[in-house]
């Protein structure tokens, strides 16, 4: 069953009148702060409105690469707003025309938790942290997930709203709306109804990053039927509702080019994921070393954008971490026998693993920090040092074997991936 917007909103900043390109539409209201509404209907969704109000400064603006990600503060909680422009650290929003409260969450934990998951995905190649505990007075966008349009002032039948500036620009600390009760309301509680929530909520969340409506059934940014999770796609597409248009205001002869790009436009905005992984090495002791119960392990890490994390883990088990090199941990008590060793680096986005196995026996050497390869001078009898005791080992025989201490990082991409789908 198709479950989309009854009544999509867009709230439209203007640009400045000195670089308007064409009046407003007949019938719209210019007195500020307020310049105006600007409605159409269809069947699909009655009284869908759109708010022209004044210009917002710092939405020209281009991602930085490797640069801090965008939050996007998924707020479940409730909110009360002012009216004001918009920024999501102070809770004033301009779609409320008075103080307005709207109320938490009423789905159930489960639901919520695939709404994140969802959102997370759609959201997935692009720089952003995606978190459902307030982040506070940093700056942030807001997705208030909750309550009914009429709540925020608006008629029946809306079910989401977002800001968005006639020149196609990033509303910064936007708040957006998704009226979860609206739309529960509307459909009642169905199997796709996480996944409907999660999807007009990505569609808001991007209006305020310069997307317009897309006439492309698979991107989140349409209002056309598609069966299965819809993901920005990487097409130029036309703009339009149920049909095709140029990008920008509809009604005001103001566009912001013929076509759209989701991928083009989120990376321009918001910038591509990290998703180069670290590289981490366990340097000493060797893999296949004879270690006694208490000795130091060593490793190295890096990354392209730097290293937030090393943890080190025995036989499973989480036993230290650092945030900065030197990357060494003191192991002590160690039983005799067989042990994993672990390191894992993150980058805050990407896992890299390196792993030893190592030998536990009671008076054995500890093993060289600085263990020297087969060519290595410091090595007095120019043997490769195999055992971790810092010595080259002589092969009996007149033949000689071994490799250089330190095994290679393994690396281990994670990505996000899987997600609840329903037929529409």
């Amino acid at each position: 069953m198709r479950i989309h917007l009854l009544a999509g909103a867009l709230l439209i900043p203007t640009i400045a009148s000195a670089e308007r390109a064409a009046a407003p539409a007949p019938g719209v209201d210019v007195r500020p702060p307020t310049i105006g509404w600007m409605g159409e209907a269809s069947v699909a969704r009655p009284g869908t409105k759109m708010q022209v109000i004044p210009p917002v400064p710092g939405g020209d603006v281009i991602a930085v690469p490797g640069g801090a990600p965008t939050i996007i503060y998924m707020n479940k909680a409730g909110v009360t707003l002012t009216p004001g422009n918009n920024d999501a650290r102070t809770n004033r929003s301009t779609v409320v025309a008075q103080t307005s409260t709207i109320p938490a969450f009423e789905g159930s934990a489960a639901e919520w938790s695939s709404i994140m998951t969802c959102v997370r995905t759609i959201f997935q190649p692009y720089n952003v942290t995606i978190t459902d505990v307030d982040p506070g007075n940093v700056p942030h966008f807001e997705s208030i997930m909750g309550g009914r349009a009429q709540q925020a002032g608006m008629e029946q039948g809306v079910l989401g709203v977002s800001p968005f500036t006639t020149n196609c620009t990033l509303i910064p600390n936007s708040i957006v709306f998704t009226f979860t009760q609206s739309t529960r309301d509307a459909y009642g509680t169905t199997a796709g109804l996480a996944e409907e929530l999660c999807e007009i909520a990505a569609q808001e969340i991007a209006h305020s990053f310069g997307l317009d409506h897309e006439y492309l059934a698979s991107d989140p940014m349409t209002y056309l039927n598609y069966n299965g999770l819809k993901r920005f796609q990487n097409v130029d597409a036309q703009c339009g509702e149920y049909s095709a248009r140029a990008c920008g205001l509809p009604g005001t002869g103001v566009t912001c080019s013929a076509r759209q790009n989701s991928v083009t436009l989120l990376n321009q905005r918001i910038g591509a994921a990290d998703t180069l992984a670290p590289t981490v090495s366990i340097t000493s002791p060797s893999n296949g070393a004879v270690v006694p119960t208490g000795f130091a392990v060593n490793a190295d890490a890096m990354d392209n954008l730097g290293v937030t994390k090393v943890e080190l883990w025995v036989d499973g088990n989480l036993v230290d971490s650092r945030t900065a090199a030197p990357y060494t941990f003191q192991l002590t008590g160690l039983a005799t026998g067989g042990h994993s060793i672990v390191a894992k680096a993150t980058d805050g986005n990407n896992l890299a693993e390196s792993t030893i196995n190592v030998t536990v026996q009671a008076g054995a050497p500890p093993p060289n920090p600085n263990p020297p390869g087969p060519n290595d001078p410091s090595d007095p009898d120019g043997n490769p040092d195999t055992d971790g005791d810092g010595n080259g080992d002589i092969i009996t025989g007149g033949c000689q074997t071994g490799s250089a201490g330190g095994a290679g990082g393994i690396l281990a991409l994670f990505a996000l991936v899987g997600l609840l789908r329903r037929r529409r």
